[in-house]
């Protein structure tokens, strides 16, 4: 299999390039194999992770006093 080798430079906070480096030490590879493979395992994850339609709860209100078209019914009670 071929592999297409790409060089970048990602800036990390220090708390986690001190957790990828203990993770390859442990693991006896190296940085960019661990790099490599946590981020795959964590965009497989999102993938996995589908979002369920958000419905909103609704509620009975009642009858409305006023008819919302008629203008002056309507300034006449936000007057009172």
């Amino acid at each position: 299999m071929i592999r297409c080798m790409v060089r970048t430079t990602l800036i990390l906070e220090e708390s986690c390039l001190e957790g990828a480096r203990e993770l390859a030490r442990k693991q006896g590879k190296t940085l960019s194999q661990v790099a490599n493979e946590l981020l795959v395992e964590g965009l497989e994850r999102r993938k996995r992770k589908r979002r369920t339609d958000f419905t909103l709860p609704s509620f009975s209100m009642g009858r409305s006093r006023v008819n919302l078209g008629d203008r002056n019914a309507l300034e006449a009670l936000m007057d009172s």
